[in-house]
């Protein structure tokens, strides 16, 4: 008797279009509430290995003034792959013409002082809040952008 009740009422298993349409609603407004938040992460975390790249630097140019009682005046005798060079989303250094690049990395010396820049270049040239990054002989940090620099470093 219960079986045949079901039967005639129609009960049905499943899902309509409506409720799909719902979901479907709800996954795209959280999409375009998350998307942006995402993008600046991915945008921070890549900015923080270009600020390792440059403390990198730094490391081998002292080590380098010790050894030379100068300052390398090329990126190239630091043991890096060129002058300039890129950074790739990894961290890796690559040559400057790698398709992947997010950073150029640059250098400024004479025998008694240097600047170290990262360039952001691809995706990451949308960080318009931390643009170009520098790092002095002497410690002081310096970026570009609409950001002020503690917030960059």
């Amino acid at each position: 008797m219960r079986q045949t009740l079901q039967q005639d009422q129609g009960v049905q298993n499943g899902s309509t279009l409506v409720e799909l349409l719902v979901v479907l609603a709800i996954l795209c407004a959280l999409g375009v509430l998350v998307l942006p938040a995402y993008q600046s992460q991915m945008l921070s975390a890549r900015r923080g290995l270009a600020k390792l790249e440059l403390l990198k630097i730094m490391t081998r140019q002292e080590q380098y003034f010790l050894n030379h009682l100068n300052y390398a005046d090329s990126l190239v005798q630091l043991g890096f792959p060129g002058h300039p060079y890129s950074l790739t989303q990894d961290g890796n250094a690559v040559p400057a013409s790698a398709a992947d690049s997010i950073y150029l990395i640059g250098l400024q010396a004479t025998s008694r002082r240097y600047i170290v820049t990262a360039t952001p270049i691809g995706h990451q040239s949308r960080d318009a809040g931390c643009q170009i990054m520098s790092l002095a002989s002497n410690g002081v940090r310096d970026s570009s952008g609409t950001h002020e620099t503690q917030r960059c470093w």
